[in-house]
């Protein structure tokens, strides 16, 4: 995707946000791309529990339970987070790693329901936020009350300074004994 120029005063730096949270094995569903024009700051790379605590306090704001950060799904958003920035691309199913689904199953991580929010120019986990605060489908995901656990990452492409991928993935873990299929599978944003 070609994104228009953009002319300005100071520094900018343009953020492309995947939304599309929809229900079902809906990981690697395409939607609308959120262009944002933001302030070129330095990259930060993520403190998944500083993360934990900027969600929390969103999701406690508006009334929805905190999320437990969960090192299997951070170890998981890591993982994708790096594959996205190598590839200097943004997709919910990037090959051959596949979709949310498919690279939950992979790592062997038991879930009754799942979510995804990409992003992609962001700086600070703060901008993070801010983007997906603005993203319908985005702040959904965040602000989601059947997700009990989170990971986040973040990873700066190899190649070009400061084109950051971001990913955090939202899940209930299915509970111990419930039969493979319990629920929708995986959302993402």
């Amino acid at each position: 995707m070609t994104l228009p120029a953009v002319s300005r005063a100071r520094p900018t730096r343009r953020a492309l946000v995947l939304l599309g949270l929809t229900g079902g094995l809906a990981a690697c569903a395409r939607g609308p791309a959120l262009i944002e024009t933001i302030d070129d700051v330095p990259y930060v790379p993520v403190d998944p529990p500083k993360a934990a605590r900027l969600l929390n306090a969103y999701r406690s704001a508006s009334g929805v339970a905190p999320l437990d950060l969960d090192a299997d799904l951070v170890r998981v958003a890591a993982d994708y987070a790096r594959h996205l920035a190598e590839a200097g691309r943004m997709t919910h199913a990037l090959e051959p790693w596949g979709g949310l689904d498919t690279r939950l199953k992979a790592a062997g991580y038991a879930y009754a329901t799942a979510g995804e929010n990409l992003g992609q120019g962001y700086r600070t986990i703060e901008q993070t936020i801010a983007g997906w605060k603005r993203s319908p489908a985005h702040d959904r995901g965040m602000k989601d009350a059947d997700m009990t656990r989170m990971g986040i990452a973040s990873v700066e492409n190899p190649r070009r300074r400061g084109d950051v991928y971001w990913c955090l993935i939202v899940a209930a873990p299915r509970p111990v004994g419930a039969p493979r299929g319990t629920g929708p599978f995986a959302r993402s944003g």
